[in-house]
């Protein structure tokens, strides 16, 4: 048994050698000198012969994190100073560690550093139990030597450099984000409490001990360190991940989940604005701190955290998770980890995977939940078909009895249109027993409205907005290659209007249809036929569906198909009063005004023959066979966004193949629609023209009939050119929009060009 070690020589206990330099002593008595010095500087405290280089009260945090650094007496025997020189650098980890430990606990820098420290701390309680056992063999062992020292401080020497090195890591990239502009790291709206950077905190962190783990694993060592370091700090954002994925909460007070709220997106605002995004905003991935081993389900994790918070919006309490329950929902299947790129290392520090199925299960029960309160307990689809029976106009019976009956008020202009009283008439007809919408439940949701700009410039609005400002050209047939064959058109720009009207021989058509004002008058009134909509009332969560920048696309589709039947209706009046007319069913005997009317019924033959294909390509070409794939699609649907993105698509391919979409074609289109309307308003004109030429008829030298039928011919002439070229460049630019955009166009092409009838003409 060795001889307990004489204390005599300790520097320490005697003041009077304070100056003496160790160089003086004997070899031996050197090396316990310096050992003991170094028992001491290990843990942070200066020795006699070992003092601190960089120590100041002075320290940034950021200074202390690079450790303390210290120096040797230059008298030491070299032999022990290069020994002492390789132990030195423990003490400077020591010291960074403790540092870093000491600022990252703070509350700022959130759980998964707090785990970390806690981490680190558990290891610096091995690293003094060490100091604590070299210092009872240095004690109790006359034998122990510095080469003693160094072989047992050696193994621990690699593990604080890689620490260390792990502190400089976090500390560098800190530093390099805060010399970037910090302000562009705290998005507006999301929940912060400090400036700490996000990388070097939550996932951030996690991504860091991962890349290491990942580009050191070569060393077992030091894999199994950064193992031990990662199961450590995971565990409280495995916390917040399961709060997320099964209580659909966000714990996270200091920003460093990958789960951002932002907390001024409510749901009211998804019934009141048209480019509300609750369902997209509310809830985001902030993508630059997903730990790696969370990519493949990032978007799992957001959809399960976000449904359960839908159906927590809707009063419905959600309960923890229970495995029986999510058994019996989305079965036992488990995942097959090996589909994703993990390595073994990364599923063994968290919990071997578990959290793999964990994130499975969750989605999946969420999802089925939130997918069957829609279609099953809010009636989804039955919604959809009470929304497409009053705004697609299907078995429309009641709308055309509203409209009679409100005829009246629809003839005021829309500001003087009393909406209570459109309200009251719409009540009327639809709880009429004899109405297909008398058995609708979902009717008392219908509610009229008045827009207050006309259908094509809001269009045009919603157009500029998206794609830009459109540019116009003196002759739009140059960029579609019309003909130059296209009738008796005379100058092309005669024909072509503002953007919110066209003009025919000095007189212009409004889109809506219905007035008639002179260039340079007065800006057209908005009349009530032109006004009038329909809207919704939906509730949460089928807001998320039916939201009303949905609504509003329902509208505009409704809108349209209305103005389509409202022109067919003035054709068919202005059909009524040439069947009914004396002067207009009689032959008169002279060829000329035979054939000016021959001329006139085949022009409101070939208008009514246009809006009356129009419209059934939109009902039956268009919005019933999308309708048909919707309902399909949704009764094989299996996610929530699969029934978002279904509904989305099909209108927008509805507004799309209705040319509502293309600037081009809806001013073209309006502009034969326009005409449509003018021609019917001046039939009137007509008739009294032809009243002057048959009275005239037996007049031939009275000055009065060459005058009177010149002009009449005039005009009318300009009509049936005006429609002639317009309906050619339509059909040009749906052939030419048909390889461009959408094929359904050539249905259309073929309604309205029957066998080349307006090609040849």
């Amino acid at each position: 048994m060795s001889k307990p070690r004489p204390r005599s020589f300790s520097a320490r206990d005697n003041n009077n050698d304070k100056e003496l330099k160790i160089g003086s002593l004997p070899l031996h008595l050197q090396e316990y000198a310096i050992i003991e010095d170094l028992l001491f500087v290990m843990m942070g405290i200066d020795g006699k012969y070992i003092e601190a280089n960089n120590l100041s009260e002075d320290l940034t945090e950021d200074e202390k994190l690079d450790g303390i650094t210290y120096l040797v007496d230059g008298s030491l025997d070299s032999s022990l100073k290069d020994l002492t020189e390789r132990i030195l650098p423990l003490a400077t980890y020591y010291t960074s560690i403790n540092a870093f430990i000491t600022i990252h606990s703070k509350f700022e820098y959130g759980f998964v550093n707090h785990a970390l420290c806690a981490a680190m701390r558990e290891l610096l309680k091995e690293y003094l139990i060490l100091i604590t056992q070299l210092e009872h063999q240095f004690c109790s062992s006359s034998s122990f030597t510095l080469q003693k020292f160094w072989f047992y401080v050696h193994p621990t020497l690699h593990t604080m450099s890689n620490i260390y090195s792990l502190i400089m890591d976090i500390r560098n990239l800190a530093r390099d984000v805060m010399e970037e502009d910090i302000d562009m790291l705290i998005i507006d709206g999301f929940h912060r409490n400090n400036n700490i950077p996000q990388q070097i905190k939550g996932g951030g962190l996690l991504s860091i001990l991962i890349d290491r783990m990942t580009n050191l694993s070569g060393d077992l060592a030091t894999k199994k360190l950064y193992m031990y370091l990662l199961s450590k700090s995971s565990q409280p954002y495995v916390t917040m991940l399961n709060s997320w994925i099964h209580n659909g909460e966000i714990q996270d007070p200091y920003g460093e989940f990958m789960i951002q709220e932002r907390k001024g997106v409510k749901k009211e605002h998804l019934e009141e604005d048209f480019n509300d995004a609750y369902w997209e905003m509310r809830y985001t991935i902030n993508k630059d701190v997903v730990p790696p081993f969370l990519i493949p389900f990032k978007s799992k994790i957001l959809l399960a955290g976000k449904y359960l918070n839908v159906i927590r919006e809707c009063g419905i309490a959600i309960q923890g998770p229970q495995q029986q329950l999510m058994d019996d929902i989305v079965g036992k299947d488990s995942v097959d980890k090996t589909d994703f790129n993990f390595s073994n290392d990364i599923l063994a520090a968290m919990d071997d995977g578990k959290f793999v199925d964990s994130i499975e299960n969750a989605y999946k029960c969420a999802n089925r939940t939130l997918l069957d309160l829609l279609l099953k307990d809010q009636q989804l689809i039955a919604r959809l078909r009470s929304i497409k029976h009053y705004f697609f106009l299907d078995q429309s019976d009641f709308f055309t009895h509203f409209l009679d009956l409100a005829s009246v008020e629809l003839k005021k202009p829309s500001s003087q249109v009393s909406l209570t009283k459109l309200q009251s008439l719409l009540d009327l007809v639809l709880r009429n027993p004899s109405s297909v919408a008398h058995t609708d439940p979902f009717k008392e949701d219908v509610k009229v409205e008045m827009s207050n700009v006309r259908l094509v410039d809001q269009l045009l609005r919603i157009i500029n907005v998206e794609t830009g400002p459109v540019t116009r050209t003196n002759s739009m047939s140059e960029i579609f290659g019309a003909r130059k064959d296209i009738g008796r058109m005379g100058n092309e720009s005669e024909y072509e209007g503002s953007e919110d009207g066209s003009v025919i021989g000095g007189e212009r058509l409004g889109f809506a249809g219905g007035v008639v004002w002179n260039v340079g008058g007065n800006k057209q009134l908005l009349m009530g036929i032109d006004a009038l909509t329909l809207d919704y009332t939906v509730t949460f969560p089928l807001s998320l569906v039916i939201s009303r920048k949905a609504l509003t696309k329902y509208q505009l589709l409704f809108r349209h198909l209305l103005h389509l039947k409202y022109v067919e209706q003035l054709l068919c009046n202005t059909w009524t009063e040439h069947s009914k007319s004396f002067y207009w069913r009689r032959g008169s005997g002279h060829p000329t005004i035979e054939a000016w009317k021959s001329r006139v019924f085949a022009l409101r033959q070939n208008m009514l023959v246009f809006i009356q294909q129009f419209a059934y390509y939109i009902t039956n070409e268009v919005l019933e066979p999308q309708w048909r794939n919707l309902e399909a699609k949704l009764a094989k649907v299996s996610t929530v966004d699969q029934v978002l993105q279904y509904h989305s698509d099909f209108l927008d391919t509805c507004l799309k193949e209705c040319m509502l979409t293309n600037a081009k074609l809806l001013r073209t289109y309006s502009k034969l629609a326009s005409a449509c309307v003018l021609f019917s308003n001046t039939t009137e004109k007509f008739m009294k023209s032809l009243t002057i030429l048959e009275s005239q008829v037996e007049s031939v030298t009275d000055p009065l009939q060459t005058d009177t039928q010149d002009r009449t011919l005039q005009q009318f002439e300009k009509f049936e050119e005006y429609f002639l070229y317009h309906i050619k460049l339509l059909i040009e630019c749906l052939n030419f929009y048909s390889a461009t955009e959408t094929v359904q166009f050539l249905c259309l092409v073929v309604r309205l060009d029957y066998n080349l009838y307006f090609t040849k003409k």
